[in-house]
């Protein structure tokens, strides 16, 4: 292994705290460019060890409109820190990064992970420093969902690990409980892919 890549490698291990097997097929395909090396973490989280991650997290929200919905999943080793306030802080953090990037940057989780909270911090590095120094337990970003509709609602089943949104093409009086009905009578009576925790079901 040349030298260099090896400065390299441990650079970049310093900056995102990804494993070196990672950082190392991180560099090697960018060629020692730190940068795209990172960029290249980002794109594919999958090739970090995350096996353990059984668990998930499903966080939402709705803008005050009412026709606007994000949600974000996130998935850990065990169930212990997603009742620790200090992850459900960091997981209203992602959504309200997440907020901001939809409306001025895009959709892409790329641009989430990668605005900087201040100056030389992303959001991916904030996230790794939790994982690592706060719960000492493994994170990960795994989704994140944009959906628009003229009135949509939502219900998460924690316990489920599912969320059901219902999207509607008016609002009248009334709606809000009647659309959160709908909602939660899909997660009860919908049969989900067992490897898709968290799926998205509209009506119109």
């Amino acid at each position: 292994m040349q030298k260099s890549y090896l400065k390299q490698i441990k650079k970049l291990r310093k900056i995102t705290m990804a494993s070196i097997l990672a950082c190392k097929k991180a560099i090697f395909k960018s060629k020692g460019k730190i940068n795209l090396a990172i960029n290249f973490l980002i794109n594919n989280s999958n090739i970090i060890k995350k096996h353990s991650l059984k668990e998930s997290f499903i966080v939402c929200r709705r803008n005050k409109n009412k026709n606007k919905v994000i949600a974000i999943k996130l998935a850990t080793a065990t169930d212990f820190i997603t009742k620790n306030e200090k992850f459900k802080k960091l997981a209203h953090l992602i959504l309200d990064v997440a907020l901001f990037c939809q409306r001025f940057l895009g959709n892409s989780k790329y641009y989430v992970l990668k605005y900087q909270i201040i100056p030389n911090l992303p959001l991916f590095k904030i996230i790794t420093y939790f994982s690592t120094y706060i719960f000492n337990e493994s994170l990960d970003f795994k989704q994140i969902f944009f959906i628009d509709a003229p009135f949509i609602n939502f219900y998460i089943h924690h316990s489920y690990k599912k969320a059901a949104f219902v999207g509607l093409s008016n609002y009248i009086p009334g709606l809000e409980q009647v659309s959160k009905n709908i909602a939660i009578n899909l997660i009860s009576h919908t049969i989900f892919h067992k490897y898709k925790l968290l799926k998205f079901l509209i009506i119109k």
